[in-house]
């Protein structure tokens, strides 16, 4: 794989390499936005705004952002907590990059979820095999065009998939002007059998975006070889509303984050839990967010997107067919564009089909309960979500939240916002995922800590470290029963102020003999 050769002739891992890389995808970025935008304006049809907001300006922020902090990134952690078994001695965690890393981006954000943890791999000091999704052909392209322009010219490549005269899947560099060895960041496309391809050869870590079957094919694949792997998946993210709630606030954030980019959102409210009392107040808001949102005529917004392909298109329609008879807005549908409106869809039962799967499009299920403890009962009975969203102002009901559920991110009074700060991991659980991403969290993905130690003097380290050998005796014992025990804060502090002790002792004597004691009198 030359991916590899390029990282084992160290052409990524250098601080001078990564910031280089760095600066050339915030380059890449501020050079084609409008393009990028047009990709995915004809992917998803998704408005401009969307595509800056939610993926550009998040990819190119992120790098900034690691070019501000590498130096410190870089720098080895020193953890040595002052013990006696460690005295004298250096004890550090460095971060080593994995290697050569696989990253399989999504479509429903085809530039955020390739670009995104691209920037955290190379801030790390990996190479990267890069595989935009099939599904979103448009920004696949322009990725595969216009990506190597930008990385360092010595190690990129194109890869394409094709096969050979006996139906034989190949992998090969299709631009002959580039060298044949330290390519380190090759952009791949192709369909399902082309990642299948890409999944037989080792990679140090793989990246995935996407839905739970695929998930597990490529967990079996990585087995093989023990890759350890990150999967951001999904499910059925819940959004419980009660009656402390600002339902002005909260019908106006969840239809944002429901109904933007149609519903393909990984961390879309998928279903409403909400007080019966106040049920119908928020449908109202809800529908009237809608209006203010997309005009009377949301087929013909700007700013509404459109389903990425047919067969999602068909899947969803299937779900809405089914509880038709329960849309309480929308449902409306036109194939040939592939546009479903937004649909509201009250007394749902679970055993629709709308609650069977993750909906990832703009159907919105609505059940009332009759209290948190309800509410949460109903979380708890299902797959743990990639998002949980709570609507009150009761802090101990919040509270019980946080403290009562589990989820990949729990988020108060807001949707989305969680996943655009990156100080917050982002990952699943369960169902939902493993693993995180954003930020420093990146580094963490992407880089191996490994234990240092490191003895500076080993012949003064033996005076006392030489009990540890045979002959054992009951001294020994208990000398060495000494300096593995866990200090207290107290004797800790003792044993700083002893070594500060020592130092200013030894800065006196080497003064004395050095007669510079006479300058201060």
């Amino acid at each position: 794989m030359k991916a590899r050769a390029g990282f084992m002739a160290g052409k990524t891992r250098s601080k001078e390499s990564r910031k280089r890389n760095l600066e050339a995808v915030v380059r890449m970025i501020n050079d084609h936005t409008s393009d990028m935008v047009a990709a995915v304006r004809k992917d998803l049809n998704k408005p401009s705004q969307e595509t800056t907001s939610c993926e550009t300006e998040v990819a190119k922020n992120e790098a900034i952002e690691f070019l501000r902090s590498l130096d410190e990134i870089m720098e080895p952690e020193d953890v040595n907590d002052g013990s006696l078994l460690l005295l004298r001695k250096e004890a550090f965690i460095q971060r080593d990059p994995y290697g050569v890393c696989l990253i399989l981006g999504a479509w429903n954000y085809p530039l955020q979820l390739t670009l995104l943890p691209l920037v955290g791999a190379i801030a790390a000091g990996n190479a990267v095999v890069l595989k935009p999704s099939e599904l979103s052909p448009a920004c696949a392209e322009f990725l595969q065009k216009t990506l190597p322009k930008y990385l360092d010219p010595l190690t990129i490549e194109f890869v394409r998939g094709r096969r050979d005269s006996s139906g034989i899947l190949l992998l090969k560099s299709s631009d002959r002007r580039l060298p044949n060895q330290y390519r380190s960041f090759p952009v791949v496309n192709g369909s399902a059998d082309v990642a299948q391809a890409l999944l037989k050869q080792r990679f140090d870590h793989i990246l995935y975006t996407g839905g739970c079957n695929v998930a597990k094919i490529i967990m079996r694949a990585a087995a093989e070889n023990l890759t350890p792997v990150t999967l951001e998946l999904g499910g059925k993210c819940p959004a419980y509303i009660d009656q402390t709630a600002d339902v002005k606030a909260a019908g106006r954030r969840i239809t944002w984050g429901k109904f933007m980019n149609a519903g393909q959102t990984c961390i879309a409210p998928d279903y409403i839990l909400c007080d019966a009392n106040l049920k119908d107040k928020l449908v109202s808001e809800i529908k009237n967010n809608l209006r203010s949102f997309y005009g009377d005529d949301i087929k013909a917004s700007p700013d509404y997107g459109r389903i990425v392909n047919e067969r999602h298109f068909d899947r969803i329609q299937g779900m809405l067919k089914q509880c038709e008879k329960k849309v309480v807005f929308g449902g409306s549908s036109d194939r040939s564009q592939r546009y479903i409106e937004p649909t509201l869809i009250d007394n749902v039962s679970f055993d629709d089909a709308v609650m069977g799967e993750e909906i990832f499009g703009p159907l919105l299920p609505i059940f009332t309960v009759r209290s948190a403890d309800e509410a949460i009962r109903i979380i708890n009975s299902r797959e743990k979500p990639l998002a949980l969203y709570v609507f009150s102002n009761d802090k101990r009901i919040n509270k019980r939240f946080l403290a009562e559920t589990s989820s990949g991110n729990i988020t108060v009074n807001e949707t989305l916002v969680h996943a655009l700060a990156n100080v917050l991991p982002f990952g699943g659980v369960g169902n939902s995922g493993m693993g995180s991403y954003h930020g420093k969290f990146s580094i963490d993905t992407f880089s191996h800590k490994k234990s240092c130690l490191v003895d500076p003097s080993p012949k003064q380290s033996e005076i006392t470290m030489g009990i540890r050998y045979p002959p054992y005796s009951p001294t020994k014992e208990k000398v060495s029963g000494f300096l593995m025990r866990t200090a207290s804060a107290s004797e800790l502090k003792m044993l700083k102020l002893l070594k500060y002790a020592l130092v200013v002792l030894i800065l006196a004597f080497g003064i004395k003999m050095l007669g510079l004691d006479t300058i201060f009198h």
